[in-house]
């Protein structure tokens, strides 16, 4: 029985636990995504800790990309850059009321 087991656990990683190089790389979008907007708050440890996850992502997908490419794998197009982040604008004080 716990052969069995052990065996269904080995297939399930081996078919379900590989990430293509564009999931990959969709994470590591977010990962980016999520430094921008804490750099935006001027929360610049939270921003660098994002960053450097986005960095170590993009370069694990590139890495998957060229291992699909070489095994024959469909290789898909790396997704377009996400627009510029505007930073939040200050909200000027209310006028007095005279």
């Amino acid at each position: 029985m716990p052969r069995i087991l052990m065996f269904a656990g080995a297939l399930a990683l081996l078919v379900g636990g590989c990430a293509t190089s564009a999931e990959t790389e969709r994470r590591a979008e977010t990962h980016d995504q999520r430094a921008r907007n804490a750099a935006a708050y001027e929360n610049y440890d939270q921003a660098a800790a994002e960053k450097h996850e986005a960095d170590r992502l993009h370069a694990k997908a590139a890495e998957e990309r060229a291992n699909e490419a070489a095994s024959g794998e469909a290789v898909p197009e790396p997704l377009p850059p996400p627009p510029a982040e505007v930073p939040p604008a200050e909200v000027p004080p209310p006028a007095p009321v005279p």
